[in-house]
C-alpha cells in the first residue's frame, strides 16, 4: 500500500502546473553606490481653514502676544499682553483680513519716575492687516489698523481698592496710536522675514510606523509659495516644490531638514521623484508585520547575483528554506518577485513527501505577488490627494551589499484641504 501511496504522490507532483515567467519591464540591479535623487517640479494647491491654521500656530489661551519688559519707542513702560481665548479671523478682501482677539493687558506705567502701580484689564481687540501676497519672497504686511473695546476696564489698586483708569489708558493709547501701528507693522514684517523667509523646515509627511520614517530632500530642493488669498473660511494658495524626496527608515529621531525659498517657474507636467530605502532587517520586519503566520527566524542577503532569503523552522524545527530571487517591475507598473531557485532542507515527515509540491507552491505564490502603486496613495493622510489623472510610477530597483532602493516618481498635481 505504501508503494502505491508514494507513486500517487509522485504522479500528483509531476502533474503540477508549470509556472511561466511573466514579462518584466525592469529587473533589480546591483550597484556599489546608490544614484542621487533626481529633481522634478511639482505643485500643491492648498486650502487651510483658519481653525487649522491657528491650531498649527499653537496660539491658545495664555499665549504671549506682546511683551515689553524694558520699554520701547512707542510704549516706554513694561507691558504684557496675552491671549484670553481663540482668535477669530474674517476675510475682508483676498489680501485683507480682520482678527478678533480677546486679550489681557498687564502694565506698570510710571509717572514722573514714580511707579503708578500695576494696571490690568481685559479687552476685545480687532486688528486689520492688509498684505502684499504676490509671492512668498514679497510677502509682507502693507497696512495695519486696530480698534478695541474693554471687556473688563483697567484698574489700579489704591490703598487696596481698585480704581478705574480706563480714561487714562485710552488717552495714552490714542496719543501713541501712530507709533504703536508703525511698531506693530515693523515687528510683523521682521517676524515674517525671520520665519517664512528662512529655509522651510521639512517634517514628516507620511504616518509614523513602528520603525519610523525620515524624509531627506534632494540637495538642490527649493520651495515657492504663490497665489495666496483669504476667503471667508480659509487661506488658499499654491506651493511649488523643486527637487525629490528620499524616504529612509530607522529608530533615530528625525532631524528637521531645511529647504531654501526660491522663485520657481510654473509647472507644465508636475513630477515628484522619490527613493525609498530598506535594509535587510527592515525588510524582514516588514515581512513579519504583513504575515502573522511567519514564525521562524529569517534573514535577507544581498549578493551581486541577486537577493537571498533564509527562513529557519519553515516546516518543523530542523527545516530550512532558502530562496534566491529578483525584485522586478512589471509592465502594469507593479512590483513583484521572480524566484530563481528554492532549497528545502531538514523537512520532517510527512512534509518531506511533498517537497517538490511545496517548492512549486512557493514559486506560484511568489509569481502571484504584486505590489500595486495605489497602495502608496492609500497610506497618505486623507487631507492630501493626488489629481485624478495622477499616478505613482516605479522606475528602477537598485540594491547594494546591505539594502534595497526603490526609485520612482509621483506624476500629477497635489491638493491639500485641511
Amino acid at each position: 500500500m505504501r508503494i502505491y501511496l508514494l507513486f500517487l504522490l509522485g504522479f500528483i507532483s509531476s502533474c503540477a502546473k508549470t509556472i511561466v515567467p511573466a514579462k518584466i519591464a525592469e529587473k533589480s540591479v546591483y550597484v556599489d553606490h546608490f544614484p542621487t535623487i533626481k529633481s522634478g517640479l511639482t505643485t500643491l494647491d492648498f486650502s487651510i481653514s483658519y481653525d487649522s491654521l491657528f491650531a498649527l500656530s499653537q496660539l491658545r489661551a495664555g499665549s504671549m502676544l506682546y511683551q515689553n519688559s524694558s520699554g520701547a519707542s512707542s510704549i516706554d513702560f513694561p507691558i504684557d499682553v496675552r491671549l484670553l481665548g481663540p482668535i477669530q479671523l474674517q476675510a475682508i478682501q483676498k489680501d485683507h483680513i480682520s482678527l478678533s482677539l480677546p486679550v489681557r493687558m498687564v502694565a506698570k506705567p510710571e509717572l514722573a519716575g514714580i511707579s503708578a502701580g500695576t494696571v490690568s484689564g481685559d479687552l476685545a481687540m480687532k486688528v486689520q492687516l492688509k498684505w502684499n501676497l504676490a509671492s512668498i519672497n514679497s510677502l509682507q504686511v502693507k497696512e495695519v489698523a486696530y480698534d478695541y473695546q474693554w471687556i473688563q476696564k483697567p484698574s489700579v489698586k489704591v490703598m487696596g481698592f481698585p480704581v478705574n483708569v480706563s480714561g487714562v489708558v485710552d488717552q495714552l493709547m490714542n496719543q501713541k496710536k501712530a507709533m504703536i501701528l508703525a511698531q506693530m507693522q515693523e515687528q510683523l514684517n521682521n517676524s515674517i522675514k525671520s520665519t517664512v523667509m528662512k529655509p522651510f523646515a521639512l517634517q514628516t509627511f507620511i504616518p509614523e510606523s513602528s520603525t519610523g520614517y525620515q524624509i531627506v530632500p534632494a540637495v538642490s530642493s527649493a520651495l515657492d509659495l504663490r497665489d495666496i488669498s483669504f476667503d471667508q473660511t480659509s487661506v488658499k494658495g499654491q506651493l511649488r516644490f523643486s527637487g525629490g524626496l528620499k524616504v529612509v527608515t530607522g529608530l533615530n529621531k528625525a532631524i528637521p531638514t531645511f529647504i531654501p525659498i526660491k522663485d520657481l517657474p510654473g509647472v507644465v507636467k508636475p513630477i515628484l521623484p522619490f527613493q525609498f530605502q530598506l535594509t535587510g532587517s527592515e525588510l524582514m520586519d516588514l515581512l513579519k508585520s504583513t504575515n502573522a503566520s511567519l514564525k521562524g527566524a529569517g534573514s535577507f542577503t544581498f549578493l551581486k547575483e541577486g537577493f537571498g532569503f533564509q527562513l529557519a523552522e519553515f516546516k518543523g524545527k530542523s527545516s530550512l528554506l532558502t530562496l534566491g530571487f529578483d525584485l522586478v517591475i512589471y509592465p502594469d507598473n507593479s512590483i513583484g518577485i521572480q524566484v530563481r531557485e528554492t532549497q528545502l532542507q531538514g523537512l520532517s515527515f510527512p512534509a518531506s513527501l511533498f517537497k517538490g509540491r511545496i517548492q512549486k507552491k512557493l514559486q506560484s505564490q511568489a509569481a502571484a505577488f504584486r505590489f500595486q502603486s495605489k497602495q502608496i496613495l492609500n497610506r497618505l493622510p486623507s487631507s492630501i490627494t493626488l489629481a485624478k489623472n495622477g499616478r505613482v510610477r516605479f522606475q528602477k530597483i537598485y540594491f547594494d551589499s546591505s539594502s534595497v532602493l526603490f526609485e520612482g516618481a509621483f506624476e500629477g498635481n497635489w491638493s491639500l484641504a485641511k
